[in-house]
């Protein structure tokens, strides 16, 4: 899936549901901070799959699941991002869904060493 293909995903669902405009404010921070580029994604349901590209040829892939507030682990106003490592190390952090765009960027950087370009 592109990452505008997305975008469109997101914001339809944010425009329905005001507790999914993080999500899609996520996405768009990917689109201008030069992040297609550097990471693949996907959605699982209405959770945002990402993870490092070039995305290796046999699994396991190391990806950062950012969870949506349908899916039961974290309530409206909230953001939940994951890591699942390969090493079996995951990371979960939830916080405020006013602090998503810097936790997101914090897990990219962390896990796959991809920084924001303005």
């Amino acid at each position: 899936m592109s990452w505008p293909e997305i975008a469109t995903r997101f914001h339809d669902f944010a425009a329905r549901h005001p507790d999914f405009q993080h999500m899609a404010a996520i996405v768009d921070s990917v689109l201008a901070c030069d992040g297609a580029s550097r990471l693949a994604g996907l959605t699982s349901m209405h959770d945002l799959v990402v993870a490092a590209r070039p995305i290796p040829d046999e699994p396991p892939v190391e990806v950062v699941i950012v969870r949506s507030p349908s899916s039961g682990r974290v309530g409206p106003g909230g953001v939940l991002i994951e890591h699942r490592s390969t090493s079996g190390r995951d990371d979960v952090i939830t916080r405020p869904s006013e602090e998503a765009i810097p936790l997101f960027w914090r897990f990219m950087i962390e896990k796959f060493g991809v920084a924001p370009v303005r």
